[in-house]
């Protein structure tokens, strides 16, 4: 007898296990659909991951799609703890560290799809789904604009759908078609958005990274410390916006429009640096009356800045305001603007300038890096021809004429494919070999030499790179793209540091009508900007919407929200109102969402059989009678086991369970309404929870 008792309990427990290890094993078509989202996240980053791992990435997760379920002997655990062991093995010699921004997106982009090559619960499956979000919250460090903000919500889309499908079963006769799935993941994807908006123009961004910082003396897209020929021209040919301006007022000409950038004034022979010490520098002073007739008031917008120094159009009359620079800029003795720690995301500023040439300054002193010419050995033709210009022109004015008079009048030619100058053995003679062989460069190539000459004949001089030029948008602001980075020269005559650009001397169209037009034909489609099918209507209205997302969405900041409640006529709230209104914003945006939810609910039981309405609140009577009823459970099996818990009511539970039956069933021949009526008399004949609490309570 106690055999047979432990055999059935033992049966009982083996089948609960079985039913439990049934509930926790997602089917087939979870398992792919979550792949189809882990696919999505990593093709989001596969253009910032090293090629060879988001190959391997990738290729595993094709395998894990092939696989309807995981192998679980020996053999096949051995081999996916080789290869995650593998992963990190290249990710360390890839990156050189484990531990860091790019390495985790990498160790991301491989470990979820390994992961669920051995994923048998959904447990498992939870794991994959958190790694595959996060690669894709990854993306958004390196693409921050509109195309990656228009990704978000089908990307969420699919993984609330994915999460949806950990507990559906589609052999189970009654299982939701996956479109069903799709359609209510969208449907709280949209009920989200209203709270979503009230929190982020109530609590705008931080200013500060939000994963680390890149490197701040080398830039990774624009503009970098260092210089050497030829580095420049494959910058120009992004097509990339460096950054959008929206002037106040007054607008500068384009010849005017000189982004001061890094200053380079460390010269070492061949590469051109900024330096590592920075003098503290002071604003030009002018007078109310030339502030009245040249200032100019603007902001620039830029959707991430990876260097330290700001462009800004010189020159400088004042510090730039707004949350994102204060309280780390300052400004350098070469009227360069930096700030101490480097914003990855959107960078918002205004300030104030003069598009002057020239501003004045103490004199550099005589052993200075703003003489320093290299080797002395390197380039003798360059140091004899500067000796040989000085001799002939005593006056600095004179002899800086004099060269940009040479660029002018003989055959030097502007050009994106000039010879490697500085290859190999021939850095020691790489200026030499550009002014009196090939005679072909681009700007930094002209920048370059001017400064050697000019150094070579005792006037001190230094290189700045930045952007020139800008194209007007319809909207009125201005776009300053990659491909407008420009290389220009500084020297110190007469108390004053003079902008000096050899470029416009060779190209003067590079100036005055910009980069492409300055170009040969053959080389004007490196630099084209249009993009979008070479159609300019199509990329206009593309960099209008991307400034528009940039300015009021990556840039929003607390300057912007001031300006919004200002609009709103909230603009003078002490710091208690606001409070209160941020509550009262978020009570009613919460209540919005939940009266949705409320709604949405209500519209499914309506759409639901009548007979299965009332089951379901009396499923929900008796569990909060201290009855447990299953989802699965069968009505005539619930009503035994109510009878049985409350045996005083057996009767109008036998009798609900014979009109559910019936009305569910069609076995009476009685007409529906009839049926309804008697199940609705049934269900009204039993007592309410509280009742059957305190009868299961006195039993």
């Amino acid at each position: 007898m106690f055999a047979r008792s432990q055999r059935a309990n033992s049966a009982t427990l083996t089948s609960q296990t079985a039913e439990r290890l049934t509930v926790a094993h997602p089917d087939l078509r979870a398992r792919r659909f979550l792949l189809f989202a882990v696919l999505l996240a990593q093709l989001a980053n596969v253009t910032a991951i090293n090629p060879l791992i988001a190959a391997i990435g990738i290729a595993a997760t094709v395998l894990a799609a092939l696989i309807k379920a995981p192998p679980r002997h020996f053999v096949w655990r051995s081999a996916l703890l080789v290869a995650t062991i593998a992963a990190g093995v290249l990710v360390f010699f890839t990156y050189g560290k484990v531990f860091g921004r790019e390495p985790g997106v990498a160790l991301l982009f491989m470990f979820g799809p390994l992961k669920i090559l051995e994923a048998k619960s959904t447990r498992d499956f939870m794991v994959v789904w958190g790694l595959g979000l996060m690669l894709f919250v990854a993306s958004f460090f390196e693409n921050l604009g509109l195309l990656a903000a228009l990704s978000v919500p089908p990307i969420i889309v699919a993984y609330i759908t994915a999460l949806r499908l950990f507990d559906a079963k589609a052999s189970e006769p009654d299982a939701q078609p996956l479109s069903s799935h799709v359609k209510a993941a969208a449907v709280h994807t949209l009920m989200g958005i209203p709270l979503a908006a009230m929190l982020f123009i109530l609590f705008p961004r931080a200013t500060a990274p939000l994963w680390g910082m890149r490197d701040p003396t080398v830039g990774q897209t624009g503009l970098s410390e260092e210089m050497q020929p030829g580095q420049i021209a494959k910058l120009i040919q992004s097509k990339e916006t460096a950054f959008r301006v929206e002037f106040e007022g007054r607008k500068p000409p384009r010849q005017a429009l000189y982004w001061r950038g890094p200053v380079l004034r460390q010269f070492d022979g061949l590469t051109w640096s900024v330096g590592d010490r920075f003098e503290r520098g002071e604003f030009i002073s002018f007078t109310p009356e030339e502030y009245a007739a040249e200032s100019l008031i603007y902001t620039v917008t830029a959707e991430r800045l990876d260097t330290r120094w700001l462009p800004v159009l010189e020159i400088p009359l004042a510090f730039p305001t707004g949350p994102a620079v204060e309280n780390t800029v300052f400004l350098t003795d070469a009227q360069q603007i930096g700030v101490r720690r480097a914003s990855n995301g959107a960078t918002a500023y205004r300030l104030q300038s003069f598009a002057r040439d020239r501003y004045p300054a103490d004199p550099p002193s005589a052993t200075g890096a703003e003489l320093r010419t290299g080797p002395p050995s390197w380039n003798p033709r360059a140091r004899e021809f500067a000796s040989k210009l000085a001799a002939e022109n005593p006056d600095p004015r004179a002899r800086i004429n004099a060269l940009l008079t040479l660029f002018n009048r003989e055959q030097f030619f502007y050009t994106l494919n000039p010879p490697l100058y500085s290859d190999g053995a021939k850095r020691s003679s790489a200026i030499d070999a550009f002014l009196f062989d090939s005679r072909r460069g681009f700007c930094e190539h002209y920048a370059n030499a001017t400064a050697f000459v000019l150094r070579a004949g005792g006037i001190p001089s230094r290189v700045v790179t930045g952007y020139q030029g800008g194209e007007w948008a319809p909207g009125g602001h201005m776009i300053v793209r990659q491909s407008d980075a420009h290389a220009w020269v500084e020297a110190w005559i007469g108390g004053n540091w003079i902008r000096i650009d050899p470029t416009a001397a060779v190209a003067p169209n590079r100036v005055e009508l910009g980069v492409e037009q300055a170009l040969p034909e053959t080389e004007r489609m490196f630099v084209n900007t249009r993009g979008w099918f070479n159609s300019a209507k199509l990329s206009a209205w593309w960099d209008e919407a991307n400034f528009g997302y940039t300015k009021w969405v990556i840039g929003f900041d607390r300057d912007r929200q001031k300006q919004l409640l200002r609009d709103l006529g909230l603009g003078d709230m002490n710091p208690l109102s606001a409070l209160g209104w941020m509550l009262i914003a978020v009570s009613v945006s919460g209540a919005v969402v939940g009266l949705g939810w409320w709604w949405m609910n209500r519209r499914n039981e309506r759409d639901t059989d009548p007979s299965v309405r009332i089951w379901r609140a009396l499923r929900k009577r008796l569990i909060r009678g201290g009855l447990n009823v299953a989802p699965h459970e069968t009505v005539s099996d619930a009503m035994e086991r109510a009878a049985a818990r409350w045996p005083q009511h057996k009767a109008q539970f036998s009798a609900f369970a014979a009109h559910y039956n019936d009305l569910r069933f069609q076995a009476s021949k009685r007409p529906r309404d009839e049926e309804f009526k008697a199940l609705r008399s049934a269900l009204r004949g039993l007592p309410r929870a509280a009742r059957l609490k305190r009868a299961a309570a006195t039993a």
